[in-house]
């Protein structure tokens, strides 16, 4: 799986998978681990009634600016940022962050269509799963994530 960056926004260290992420700072991690942590800690929707957003505003911003938003823009608001940059050179850290976001884009929809295919499996599947996944750290943590939700379910 790809890594991308987590930026903990907490006032203490975080752990995702085998990475520690003191406060205030990012690392790059596994893009499953993440998503896991997400799952545990169930992800909000985006808001309907969010303010417009508007390319020209966007792109007026500072790069940093740019840069720490794109997580939150839509797949749509997104995509219309790569097209601008394709005709404008972008500067040189969004340059870098572009191909980052679009690649942690592409994980977090490979991990949500792995995560709706566990929950569809029956607990004998999701067991032949958990054995199955042993090289890939990703998916492995996204079916222990699947079988321990299911344990505290029975509870």
């Amino acid at each position: 799986m790809n890594k991308i960056p987590y930026h903990n926004k907490e006032d203490k260290a975080v752990h995702i998978g085998p990475v520690t992420i003191p406060a205030g700072e990012t690392r790059m991690v596994e893009a499953a681990y993440v998503l896991a942590r997400a799952d545990q800690q169930g992800r909000q929707p985006q808001s309907a009634e969010a303010t417009e957003w508007r390319l020209e505003a966007f792109v007026k911003q500072k790069q940093d600016d740019e840069i720490e938003q794109l997580p939150g823009l839509t797949d749509d608001q997104f995509a219309a940022v790569v097209a601008y940059y394709e005709n404008n050179q972008p500067p040189k850290k969004l340059e870098k962050a572009l191909p980052i976001e679009a690649d942690a884009r592409a994980a977090q929809k490979e991990a949500d269509a792995y995560v709706e295919a566990l929950k569809a499996m029956s607990d004998e599947e999701l067991q032949g799963e958990l054995l199955s996944q042993t090289a890939d750290e990703g998916r492995l943590a996204l079916v222990q994530v699947e079988l321990s939700s299911r344990k505290e379910g029975e509870e």
